[in-house]
């Protein structure tokens, strides 16, 4: 072999190499004061301390020594603690950043569509649609919102007529007869209906429908917000627009020698989060159109608000059906007429529909299941609802399915790993 070849095959030796642990009791004693001194330092900082001040302690550290397991794994699980620290502390800001990667994902293959089959710029067809969308943001915001917040505001009045009704319903029926067998008077069940349980019935349900109708509340805060509507379209142009450029500029960042497997489960990913969300999106807006349109056509009031709700709360699975269910059979039972017939026509409804949503539209706009168990469905719902309200009830499914994705190919990984040292 030539001289400078040897030299170079040395120099590259010599740089994997892992540094040397110390092993002699000078080296030991030395590392043990720095660590004292440090402590005694962090101390006298308590007021700075911060995560991203003990990360990189952490790091200084223990990098040199990564060779090591133990090292490696406190590294590890340092920086998956550190994570979850970061994004708790600016899920704020984080919010406009998912919405505009939503409606990336949502808007792609509209402009991948236009600049392959029509040959238009990228650029060009990521501004036409999002001026589009924007266009057709304002229309239903100003044609739409005055009847929304009238609809809202009429059920808020209602429930006293509601709690009132209901009084005088036990009072004047056979309830009233049967208490009376017990010993207790009219009188004092009168008292107690108008003066105790009437009011909390009231406060509670307010309190429910308030807490519920909040969702639509709080996107319109963030639709009229002055930040976030001139963030959000410039972030989606801009992801729009480079969208093939970022995913090669992430293929590269990754080893050669584990590029490809890397890019095998990008790919499962990215088609468990388009799917996803193009397939919930297009459902969700169906499933509000018609909602609105059905219990429009049924008679029962403020249709325009249970029929937006109904298409937010189709991202949580479960939840959603349920609380959509009980809040139009309640507005439900605020109709004229007889009471147990639009309650009834309007939960069937609902049924009914719903059954066409899971099992017709939802194969056939989103295609196979993401594959969660519903105890980790449910248990992704919870903890992502906590951590990111309602932003994290709408990603919270396809989060636990790359979860999900990510110990599965783990797991894969370490079976082959295992089977090839089984035949060393």
């Amino acid at each position: 072999m030539p001289r400078h070849k040897k030299n170079i095959v040395q120099t590259s030796a010599e740089e994997v190499e892992p540094v040397p642990i110390p092993t002699s009791a000078l080296d030991v004693v030395v590392i043990t004061a720095g660590l004292v001194l440090l402590i005694v330092l962090l101390y006298t900082l308590e007021a700075l301390i911060s995560p991203i001040l003990i990360i990189g302690v952490i790091i200084a550290l223990l990098y040199p020594l990564r060779e090591n397991k133990v090292a490696k794994n406190i590294i590890v699980l340092s920086g998956g603690l550190f994570l979850v620290w970061f994004m708790y502390t600016v899920e704020e800001i984080l919010a406009p950043f998912i919405l505009s990667l939503f409606f990336a994902y949502l808007l792609h293959p509209i402009v991948t569509q236009l600049e392959t089959s029509w040959k238009i710029p990228r650029w060009t067809s990521a501004v036409f649609i999002i001026c589009c969308v924007i266009a057709l943001v304002i229309v239903l915001l100003v044609l739409g919102l005055p009847h929304i917040i009238a609809q809202f505001e009429g059920i808020l009045q209602s429930i006293g007529v509601i709690s009132t009704q209901f009084v005088e319903w036990v009072l004047d029926g056979r309830f009233i007869k049967v208490m009376q067998k017990y010993g207790i008077q009219s009188d004092q069940l009168r008292s107690l209906l108008t003066t105790t349980i009437a009011p909390r019935v009231e406060d509670i349900l307010k309190g429910l429908l308030k807490g519920t109708f909040g969702i639509v509340s709080g996107l319109q805060v963030i639709v009229t917000g002055i930040v976030n509507i001139v963030i959000i379209p410039f972030l989606t142009f801009f992801l729009l627009k480079d969208f093939p450029l970022v995913r090669h500029r992430v293929k590269m960042m990754i080893p050669k020698k584990r590029r490809e497997q890397s890019v095998q489960f990008y790919h499962r990913v990215d088609q468990i989060l388009g799917r996803y969300i193009r397939g919930t999106t297009i459902i969700a807006i169906l499933d509000a159109c018609v909602v609105s349109i059905g219990l429009t056509l049924i008679g029962i009031q403020y249709p325009i608000v249970i029929g937006i709700l109904s298409g937010l709360l189709f991202f949580v699975p479960y939840f959603g059906f349920i609380t959509i269910l009980s809040v139009s059979a309640f507005v439900a039972s605020l109709s004229m007429g007889a009471l147990a017939l639009p309650v009834i026509s309007t939960v069937s409804f609902l049924a009914v529909l719903h059954i066409i949503e899971v099992y017709v539209l939802t194969p056939m706009l989103i295609g196979e299941k993401i594959g969660l168990h519903p105890v980790v469905l449910i248990l992704s719902l919870f903890l992502f609802g906590y951590f990111l309200g309602f932003i994290g009830l709408l990603i919270s499914i396809p989060a636990a399915a790359i979860i999900i994705v990510s110990i599965k190919e783990w797991e894969t990984n370490r079976k082959k790993e295992l089977k090839l040292e089984g035949e060393v």
